[in-house]
């Protein structure tokens, strides 16, 4: 079993496009994919509300980010993790697991975790699509880069953008492949900072099949599992 992981450093800037593409890229392989939400991770700063409500968060799975969206608080410390797998939900056309499994993953599964549970939560999720018929699986979400040493790391990034998380200006080093997606409009308006530059990402769109770079990342990220199953 191999792991690859797709991260970014703020929302908006491809993750799960390239999550489709590396499922693309990869198909032969059998790939399961998961989507990582981690509750009480790193917020933007436009959302933090501070220590006191990541309090809140973590004691009554309440978002610390403000406007809520209601997934955080289907989790809290009485149960720190979900996974959800139902068809229903993982299915429903739009969504981000419906293009993981549109773009050829043998199964998806969705974590929503609190940070420390989030180990656990993962590899009961991977049990779930190794009995479904994975083989190897994709995880989109950044902050598993702290405790996962994948396979194969993906970091994509635009520029401008918004303030980065702290795990990806930490983690973008040691990634195997670092993408500079242009986006159809600006997801922010803050230059990305010097690390994004000096890790020579591959210039691509992503929303394109025919990119250059797609091409060119899809065919380093098959190079790169090539070489560990050698």
């Amino acid at each position: 079993m191999a792991t690859v992981i797709v991260g970014g450093p703020h929302s908006g800037v491809g993750k799960t496009l390239a999550c489709e593409r590396a499922l693309q890229a990869l198909a032969p392989l059998r790939f399961g994919a998961i989507k990582l939400t981690v509750a009480d991770g790193e917020f933007e700063n436009a959302h933090d509300h501070g220590a006191a409500a990541l309090r809140v968060a973590n004691a009554a799975g309440i978002c610390g980010r403000g406007a809520s969206c209601g997934v955080c608080e289907t989790v809290s410390t009485s149960m720190p993790s979900r996974i959800v797998t139902s068809r229903g939900a993982i299915l429903k056309e739009g969504t981000d697991t419906w293009r993981l499994s549109q773009a050829g993953a043998i199964a998806v599964a969705w974590v929503i975790t609190l940070r420390d549970a989030a180990a656990d939560a993962i590899e009961r999720a991977q049990r779930h699509l190794f009995d479904r018929g994975a083989e190897h699986v994709l995880i989109e979400g950044t902050t598993a880069l702290d405790w996962i040493r994948p396979a194969a790391s993906v970091m994509v990034a635009a520029d401008p953008g918004r303030s980065w998380k702290k795990v990806a200006l930490e983690r973008i080093a040691s990634c195997d492949i670092v993408l500079r997606n242009a986006l159809p409009e600006p997801c922010g308006d803050i230059p990305a900072p010097k690390a994004l530059a000096g890790c020579d990402p591959i210039d691509c769109d992503l929303s394109s099949v025919d990119d250059p770079g797609t091409l060119e990342f899809q065919r380093r990220l098959a190079r790169v599992y090539a070489a560990l199953a050698v």
